[in-house]
């Protein structure tokens, strides 16, 4: 596999179709410039450990995707690029940062923190005008430096007093009000965005994060919630330059979004935020946020918008989020019926099984056509495509060219797509088993299993066996 510029089948993978046009159902219409905000009830007390954003966990017996391809939103910061440029920072400026530089380099994230510190302080008492082009970005931007070592020091709630009093910078607020505050261009809103939606991360994960108040949004119980919903609302607001579109709510994926917001951004604050209500087992809000975040993954053919194919790591990132809705229907969650209409002749975990199918399907041709299935025996290979309704002799080869822009951003997207397919075939394995069909279940659970050796999943394989155990005792 060649590594370049990304997008095709590209991991950033071009050029090459999957052998069947994959189709997601339109999403409910949920209105595009503002997102509720829901009272949150505790997490339900049988969840056990939220998911992770980085990996797997045990929920409820099924087994939850983290949301491992956000990274929340540091990708967008545009931030390192201004450190390799020493030229554009006012001499005062180079010897900290470069200084800063060196030392995170080297590991050394507590004295890397002293010196983004001391440089963050002096661009800040600095005029402006000293600074020259994207002043607030730059200064935004150290700051930014700043809270990601002070994590890799391990000194998260320090982090997020970090990020917090950076997006009070860019809001105008605290300490930072103005009296007539300045217009922000699209791009400081963005690192607003970024902000917000890095806070609402940390603080889903547990860091001590200062309450979300800008003046206008509502007040929230939960930090996460605040930050998170309003990351979500500001890029709407950002996206609708003109007014809303006749008829009211629209499909995120409809949107015509401009340079400076792109739909892997949008994607991931909205599934940010479904993800949040979901641990919370709303369901009202966790349902519509997925189903919006896949149909920006996986847009709908002819609903007019003129977009590049999904790459490998968007359908892969797609049937993560199935394999998570599918989660969130099969604890019997779903939105309530609105008064009026007729209640859905389809129960809640024929609903769970119908999305994680189509999620392993996804995976699994995703993962076929991109090489990723190679190193499997064959016929492991043939009884996988079969299981999801492709026949090996006529779904076309792999593609001749992945492109990456680096082996190890492939590498990671390899995991990523192969770890939500065992994960989509052990979960399955538990919906038959709830269902009754013991016989299918334990076919999945064993397929699961040798998938988990072939990734080195030992917990996981573990997990596997146990199921297969417990069936084998209740068939006994």
């Amino acid at each position: 596999m060649s590594v370049a510029a990304t997008r095709a089948w590209s991991v950033g993978v071009r050029g090459v179709r999957a052998a069947l046009p994959l189709r997601v159902p339109v999403a409910p219409r949920v209105a595009a410039a503002r997102v509720p905000v829901a009272p949150v009830r505790p997490a339900s007390t049988h969840a056990g450990a939220r998911a992770s954003r980085g990996g797997v966990s045990m929920r409820a017996g099924v087994l939850f995707v983290g949301l491992s391809a956000l990274a929340v939103a540091f990708t967008t910061y545009g931030v390192w690029e201004y450190f390799a440029a020493f030229r554009v920072w006012p001499k005062e400026l180079r010897e900290p940062l470069r200084a800063a530089l060196k030392a995170k380099n080297r590991g050394k994230f507590g004295r890397s923190a002293k010196h983004f510190r001391e440089a963050w302080d002096l661009a800040r008492s600095l005029d402006p005008a000293r600074l020259g082009d994207d002043a607030l970005l730059k200064t935004t931007g150290i700051a930014v430096a700043l809270g990601d070592v002070l994590e890799q020091d391990k000194r998260v709630d320090e982090a997020a007093e970090v990020y917090a009093d950076a997006l009070d910078e860019v809001l105008q607020r605290g300490a930072f009000a103005a009296e007539r505050p300045a217009e922000r261009t699209p791009q400081e809103r963005m690192r607003a965005v970024a902000l917000a939606q890095k806070l609402g991360d940390l603080a889903v994960g547990g860091a001590r994060v200062r309450a979300f108040d800008d003046g206008t949004a509502p007040r929230t119980s939960s930090a996460a919630e605040g930050y998170l919903s309003w990351s979500v609302s500001e890029l709407m607001r950002l996206v609708q330059a003109g007014p809303p579109p006749r008829g009211g709510p629209v499909m995120l994926s409809d949107l015509h979004l401009p340079p400076w917001v792109s739909a892997q951004e949008l994607g991931a604050s909205v599934e940010a935020l479904g993800a949040f209500y979901a641990s919370h087992d709303i369901a009202e809000y966790a349902v519509p946020l997925y189903l919006q975040a896949i149909s920006l993954l996986m847009p709908v053919r002819g609903d007019g918008a003129k977009r590049a194919p999904p790459t490998v790591a968007e359908r892969c990132r797609a049937a993560i989020l199935m394999n998570n809705l599918s989660q969130v229907l099969a604890q019997g969650k779903r939105p309530p019926v609105p008064d009026g209409a007729p209640a859905p002749s389809v129960a809640p975990l024929d609903q769970a099984l119908a999305w994680a199918a189509k999620g392993l399907d996804l995976a699994t041709i995703t993962s076929y056509r991109a090489g990723f299935l190679a190193e499997l025996p064959e016929d492991e290979r043939e009884w996988l495509l079969r299981f999801s309704g492709f026949d090996p002799a006529r779904v076309g080869g792999v593609a001749p060219v992945v492109e990456a822009e680096s082996e190890v951003r492939l590498a990671q997207v390899r995991s990523q797509c192969l770890g939500t397919q065992f994960v989509l075939l052990y979960n399955l394995g538990m919906f038959h088993e709830m269902q009754g069909d013991a016989t299918t279940a334990k076919r999945l659970f064993a397929r699961a299993m040798r998938q988990a050796d072939a990734l080195g999943l030992r917990e996981a394989r573990a997990q596997c066996a146990r199921s297969l155990r417990r069936l084998n005792r209740s068939s006994a």
